[in-house]
């Protein structure tokens, strides 16, 4: 899992993310609720609707580069 401002980079740069069942897409939007500290991420994947929303766990990490 990626801390919040790790996320932010991610999204800052428009780097690619792998979520944990194995898309990948651009984080588009972070939301964060307190005191709970839930965060919820919109991530463009380009599939079906184009955005999905995951919690911040599913984010395992940058895409891996093409070539």
């Amino acid at each position: 899992m990626a801390t919040i401002r790790l996320l932010e980079k991610y999204m800052a740069d428009r780097r690619r993310v792998l979520l944990d069942d194995g898309r990948e897409g651009e984080i588009v939007r972070i939301d964060t609720r307190y005191p709970d500290a839930d965060t919820t991420v919109s991530v463009w994947t380009g599939v079906r609707t184009g955005v999905a929303k995951v919690r911040a766990e599913a984010i395992v990490g940058p895409a891996a580069e093409s070539a």
